[in-house]
């Protein structure tokens, strides 16, 4: 029984948690899938081939920072605006620069997500230039997770709450919460028609000198777009402040050309890194089958992390994050019902 207990009160942190990180699960798996049928061929099949795989571990990172392992949640964002006043031309663009100029523990409140984008791209073309597919799918999965957060505009300010500019913040946990959730959660879910299929395919995919520099990049054009979503949350708002169909209905209409922008961005910038590890490595030869990942794979320090987490931790957190998932899934189409027949 106590074994029981303390198994669904996993679940119900889990899904709780996995409203929190960028973009939320299903934003996530669209553009990692998305960008697949950018990339010239070879890739293109050989991702093409392993896209179900890709797809699922795209959201690993989410878990991780979850259960507090491997990966901390200050990689996930960057509040540029914690660390200088616009037009920020005064950060340091390299990690030792930053810690000497703010020191560890302001670098790691504001986050250290461009360095986590520039270190995996180092670990993906290793990955490529010595044929350890696994590793390569791995990787590949988990920078695409990282390049989507950049392109998530409340993922670039101290203000990601809403929290210093009136926006509505709920006291409940769940896609309502925050404008942060409403637009990365709420909004994909509440819609998923729209959301799922949004992109387009006519993006430029080549390689890229200086993924530092396309990374700093991104953040800042985020930035960019950070009083549009809270203006837009607080008109929907106006209109609907519990948050239900009227409300998603405005913050659709005014946040759609946006988020689309964004997403279509993301998937180009996942596209263009995959295919610039892969020439960075020399363009080895890719194989035409389905790579098996074992679990043990996933967890072992010396292919993977460098990091001694627990063997199989990491995939059985993920099915449990994907079930719990499904339960809050459940209780909030039930809880729209319920409001719906009364």
């Amino acid at each position: 029984m106590r074994r029981r207990t303390t198994f669904m009160s996993i679940l119900l942190v889990l899904a709780a948690a996995s409203c929190l990180w960028a973009w939320g699960y299903r934003v996530h798996h669209t553009v990692t899938g998305a960008a697949v049928d950018l990339l010239p061929e070879p890739l293109r099949r050989f991702y093409g081939l392993n896209r179900p795989m890709l797809v699922y571990h795209s959201t690993d990172p989410d878990v991780w920072s979850d259960m507090k392992i491997k990966t901390p949640a200050s990689a996930h964002y960057i509040d540029i605006d914690l660390l200088e006043p616009p037009p920020f031309d005064d950060i340091p663009r390299t990690r030792k620069q930053a810690v000497a100029r703010y020191g560890e523990a302001k670098l790691r409140k504001a986050g250290t997500l461009p360095w986590e984008i520039t270190r995996r791209t180092h670990k993906l073309t290793q990955a490529f230039r010595e044929k350890r597919w696994e590793d390569v799918i791995l990787q590949s999965s988990w920078i695409s997770h990282f390049i989507a957060d950049a392109t998530m505009p409340l993922h670039t300010t101290k203000n990601y709450k809403g929290q210093e500019s009136g926006n509505i913040i709920l006291e409940a946990h769940g896609p309502n919460r925050t404008v942060h959730h409403r637009l990365e959660w709420g909004l994909p879910e509440h819609l998923p028609e729209v959301y799922d299929n949004i992109m387009g395919d006519a993006a430029e995919v080549k390689h890229v000198d200086d993924v530092s520099t396309l990374t700093w990049t991104t953040v800042f054009d985020s930035f960019g777009y950070i009083d549009a979503v809270l203006d837009a949350d607080k008109t929907a708002a106006e209109l609907d402040d519990r948050f239900g169909d009227d409300y998603y209905r405005k913050f659709d209409e005014l946040m759609r050309p946006l988020v689309r922008e964004r997403l279509e961005r993301s998937e180009e910038l996942i596209a263009c890194v995959w295919l610039t590890c892969w020439e960075d490595a020399g363009r080895p030869e890719l194989p035409m089958y389905r790579v098996r990942i074992e679990l043990s794979h996933i967890e072992d320090p010396a292919k993977v992390e460098g990091e001694g987490a627990t063997e199989l931790l990491v995939p059985l957190v993920s099915l449990m994050a994907g079930v719990a998932g499904l339960i809050l899934g459940s209780q909030l189409t039930l809880a729209v019902l319920r409001r719906q027949r009364g």
